[in-house]
Formats: C-alpha cells, sequence, structure tokens
C-alpha cells in the first residue's frame, strides 16, 4: 500500500509538472504571438515589407488560424501587386466569413482576375441578399459591371449607392463619370462640368483629373489631355498609371518631350519594384518591348535575378513571340512564391517551339505547383483561355478543392451544354450536389436525374431523386417530366403518361416537357398525339441523347 502511495504521488508530481509545462509553453507562444503582430505592424506602417511578411508569417507558424497576420500577409500581397492576396483574403472568408471579408475578396477578385470576373461574380451574387442596403457592395458591383461594358447596370448600382449614402461626394463622382460617356451632348456636358467642380474638393480632385484626362484623350483633345495630365501630376497622391497615362499622351501627340519623361520614369522604376514592372509592362503594349528589355538588361546581374525584373523580362518575350529566348531565360530560373508561372511561361516557350510533349509535361508541372491555391489555379484559367488551351482540368480543380467557388462547376456546365457533352453534366450536377451548400436544391438535384436516365447510369439513386423531387413539387412542370420519364424507365410508361396529364395544358408547350411527354405516348402506342407533342419541341436545344430519343419516337410514331 506504501508503494502504491508512493508510485500515485510520483505520477502526480510527473503530471503537474507536465500541465505546468504545456501552460507554460501556451503562454510563451501567446506572448510570441502577440510579439510578432506588434512587429509586423510596426514594419508594414514603417514601409519595410520584407520584414513584415517575415514576422508575419512567423506568427502563422506559431497560429495559423490568426485573421490578423492574413490581414497583415493580404495586404502585403495587395502592396505588392501580387495576385497572391487573393488567396490571403480566401483564407481570411474562411477563418471570418463577414460581410465585410467578402467584399474584400471580390476587390481582389476585380483587381487581380481577367474576365470575366466569375470569382467576384460568385462573391458578389453570394452576399447580395444580405448586401443590399451596404454602399459598398453596390459601388463593387457597379465596378464590376462597367469592366463587362454594361454600362446601364453600373448606373443602377451607383445609383443605389448614392441613395444609401447621399452626403458621399464619391456616388456623385461615379455618376458623373458615367455621364461623360453618354452619346446624349447635354449630359455630356453636365457631366464634365460636374467634374471640373470636383476637382477642388482634395480628396477627389485625382479622381477628377484621371477622367477629364481620358475623356479628353478619347475626344483626341490631346492638348487639353497633356494640360490636365499636368496638373494631375503636381498632386502628391499622383501614381505610377497617371506617369505612365502622361506619357501614353505624349507619345500619341508625338512631342518631342517623351524621351525625356520615359528617362524620367525610368531612372525613378530603378528603385521601385511596382513602378519598374508597370514601365516595362507599358513599353510592351506600345511597341517598345526591345527597348523595355535592352532597358531591363542594363541591371546588374544579380538585381536582374529578383522579381519584378525576371517576370517583365519574361512578359516582353512573350510580346515578342521570341520563344527561344524566353526557354533560355527560364530554364535555370527559380521564381519560389511565382514558380507555377515560370512553369506555365516555360509550356508557353515550348508549345510555340512545337514541342507539344514537353509542353505538355510542362504545363502539369505548372497545375501541380498551383494546386491547392485559389489565385494561382485562376490564374492559370486566365492563361489556358489566352492560349487557347483547354480549360477544363483547371476549372475542376477549382471546383473540387474549392467547394464555394461555384463559379468554376458552373462555367463548366456551360461548356458542357454547349458542346453536348452529358456526361460531363452529369459529374457537374453530382458534383453541385455533393458541395452541399444549397441544401434544397431541386434544380441541380433534377438536372442529375435527367442526366443519369438520359446515361443509364447511377439509376436507383437518380429514380429516387426523381420520386422525392415530385412529392414535393408536383406542380413543377420539369419537375414532373423527369418523374414520368423515370417511371416510363421502370416500366409503368401508363402512370408516367398519368403524371404528365395532370400538367396544366400551358406546361406542356415548354419543348423539354413536351419531348417527353411525346416519348411516353410514342411508347404507349398513341402516334397521333405524341406527334403533336413532339412537334412541339422545335429547334429547342437538346442533348444528344434526348436528340435520340426525339428521332427514335418520331421513327415508332410512323
Amino acid at each position: 500500500m506504501k508503494n502504491l502511495i508512493l508510485a500515485l504521488g510520483a505520477a502526480g508530481a510527473i503530471l503537474a509538472l507536465i500541465s505546468s509545462s504545456f501552460f507554460g509553453w501556451s503562454r510563451y507562444r501567446t506572448y510570441q504571438e502577440v510579439r510578432g503582430l506588434r512587429q509586423a505592424r510596426a514594419f508594414l506602417s514603417a514601409g519595410d515589407p520584407a520584414n513584415a511578411s517575415v514576422s508575419g508569417r512567423r506568427v502563422l507558424q506559431l497560429n495559423p488560424k490568426c485573421v490578423e497576420a492574413c490581414q497583415i500577409m493580404a495586404e502585403l500581397a495587395e502592396r505588392a501587386r501580387s495576385p497572391a492576396t487573393v488567396d490571403w483574403r480566401q483564407r481570411i472568408i474562411e477563418l471570418e466569413p463577414t460581410l465585410a471579408n467578402r467584399l474584400k475578396l471580390a476587390v481582389a477578385a476585380l483587381r487581380f482576375q481577367h474576365p470575366p470576373y466569375l470569382l467576384a461574380a460568385q462573391t458578389l451574387r453570394a452576399v447580395e441578399p444580405s448586401a443590399q442596403k451596404v454602399p459598398a457592395f453596390h459601388v463593387l458591383s457597379a465596378e464590376l459591371a462597367l469592366k463587362l461594358n454594361r454600362v446601364s447596370e453600373a448606373t443602377a448600382h451607383f445609383e443605389a449607392a448614392a441613395q444609401l449614402e447621399p452626403s458621399n461626394a464619391l456616388h456623385r463622382f461615379n455618376l458623373a463619370f458615367l455621364g461623360l460617356q453618354s452619346s446624349n451632348a447635354d449630359t455630356a456636358a453636365g457631366a464634365r462640368l460636374a467634374l471640373q467642380r470636383l476637382t477642388t474638393n482634395y480628396s477627389l480632385a485625382p479622381l477628377a483629373l484621371r477622367w477629364l484626362v481620358t475623356e479628353r484623350v478619347r475626344q483626341q483633345d490631346l492638348a487639353g489631355a497633356e494640360d490636365l495630365s499636368c496638373q494631375l501630376l503636381t498632386d502628391p497622391r499622383a501614381g505610377i498609371e497617371d506617369q505612365l497615362q502622361h506619357l501614353s499622351i505624349l507619345l500619341l501627340s508625338k512631342s518631342a518631350k517623351f524621351t525625356n519623361f520615359l528617362q524620367t520614369l525610368q531612372a525613378q522604376a530603378a528603385t521601385n519594384a511596382v513602378a519598374l514592372y508597370s514601365t516595362s509592362e507599358w513599353m510592351g503594349s506600345h511597341g517598345m518591348a526591345h527597348d523595355a528589355m535592352t532597358w531591363l538588361e542594363g541591371f546588374d546581374a544579380k538585381l536582374r535575378e529578383a522579381q519584378p525584373i525576371p517576370l517583365a523580362m519574361a512578359n516582353l518575350c512573350l510580346v515578342t513571340t521570341n520563344w527561344t529566348r524566353l526557354d533560355s531565360l527560364l530554364e535555370h530560373q527559380q521564381w519560389p512564391d511565382l514558380e507555377f508561372l515560370r512553369l506555365a511561361f516555360l509550356a508557353r516557350a515550348a508549345w510555340g517551339q512545337e514541342k507539344r510533349l514537353a509542353g505538355e509535361a510542362r504545363w502539369r508541372g505548372a497545375l501541380r505547383s498551383a494546386a491547392g491555391h485559389l489565385a494561382p489555379l485562376t490564374l492559370l484559367l486566365s492563361l489556358a483561355t489566352e492560349w487557347d488551351r483547354d480549360p477544363d482540368d483547371l476549372l475542376w480543380q477549382i471546383g473540387q478543392r474549392f467547394p464555394r467557388e461555384q463559379w468554376a462547376l458552373l462555367e463548366l456546365e456551360k461548356r458542357y451544354l454547349s458542346a453536348g457533352n452529358t456526361h460531363g453534366l452529369n459529374r457537374v450536377y453530382s458534383a453541385l450536389i455533393a458541395s452541399r451548400l444549397n441544401p434544397v436544391d431541386s434544380t441541380n438535384l433534377n438536372n442529375f436525374a435527367t442526366c443519369s436516365m438520359l446515361l443509364r447510369v447511377n439509376l436507383a439513386k437518380a429514380h429516387e431523386i426523381a420520386r422525392d423531387l415530385y412529392r414535393t413539387q408536383p406542380k413543377d412542370a420539369i419537375v414532373a417530366s423527369t418523374y414520368a420519364y423515370s417511371l416510363h424507365l421502370q416500366g409503368r410508361t401508363k402512370d408516367g403518361l398519368g403524371v404528365l396529364q395532370s400538367l396544366k395544358p400551358e406546361s406542356t408547350e415548354i419543348p423539354s416537357v413536351a419531348l417527353y411527354y411525346g416519348v411516353l405516348l410514342s411508347a404507349s402506342g398513341h402516334p397521333a398525339e405524341a406527334e403533336r407533342f413532339l412537334a412541339r419541341v422545335g429547334s429547342a436545344p437538346l442533348l444528344p441523347e434526348e436528340r435520340e430519343l426525339l428521332v427514335e419516337a418520331k421513327l415508332h410514331c410512323r
């Protein structure tokens, strides 16, 4: 007994020691996390992104769920104009799914992704029901509409924002900007006058001047554009985009000032990574790619190894379609945070040299490197579209790894519908159902059941879905036609006809409903009635298997 008491006492002492060690480590880790955040914020405020990034990543090693550290990393990525901003904003939403964070994701998607801005559209669509009274939602929706050239939609959103926040002059500015594009001369003149008045508003002056400059260029008034641009450049808030716009005006007007201004920008860009990249991109898009390459090659060899110079040089090779140079330039480099992009560029270089197998291998490497990260995958998706590559694998990766990004699956649905790919559609509807983001998604359930029955796969599940949907929605003509076809496949054609006969006459005018009504009537020996319904299908879009049903039913009627 004495030995047992001693053993229990020793065990208790060990447990106490372990417990104190654990809580001591926990307190130390909390201290390190708070200290790391404080340092990251200080480095960020001091304009030291490198050390801010080190501190932020150290905090995330201690606590991967630290929202503030993720926000610091997102801000750093945004300042560097990196597409990784989208990844960080996505991660923040997973930890803290607030409306404000979702809107910040939409901002990042609009800034760093390409038309048709599927991620931004999906994000805004998801928050729309709860954001109708939030001005920022309407401003972002208007920006998306403008990028997609939907001017009337943008105007409606800006007007909604102005009504919600009448004291915010920015909304009046946005409406004035849209008025500039009006074909009505009086409307455009009124908008121009409103913008000119806003140039006296300190907070809005740069924005007003930018749009006035753009409008003057559009009107081919280059002298007026140059005067306004010079006025804008005197504002300390003017950035590299404003300088490059001024450079564009000088180029268009064939001004003698062009060369000196370009050299000034190049000198300033030598110590500013964002300005360097932007200036190189501008030169590449204005027929000066070879000059830009010569300029970049003039930097010290060690500097040329650091981003963004390798990326800028690669882009110039793409512009000039210099595939051999692109290949040799990137072959032995390493791009730690952008390795997926380097491999994608190498794939393009191989395809440009008719090296198909090498190109495919490099492209697969790019996909592996990007796997698990939304921003790289969406960037590769835009490159696949630009380079005329099949985007399906990328869309599937995004849809499966990021189930909330349903835009990827919806894009696949659109592609498969256009191609008449019923197998692909069946897979898409299966994935949409499995995501469980829409618990009662009758449309996807019905589509899955229909495709499964057309393909004769997953029949037990398809019949069950068709039956359950009909029980809850017996008056829905599409659901009823699916259930009727399900009964037909189970040898209960008469019962299926009873389901269709219970519909309102106007519902049977719907081509997809009329098709299945005609098929069942034909199979039950009513050729005259069947032909009447089959004729209603007309030239409606059908899947290949539905087209076969139509042909077979018509033949059976003869």
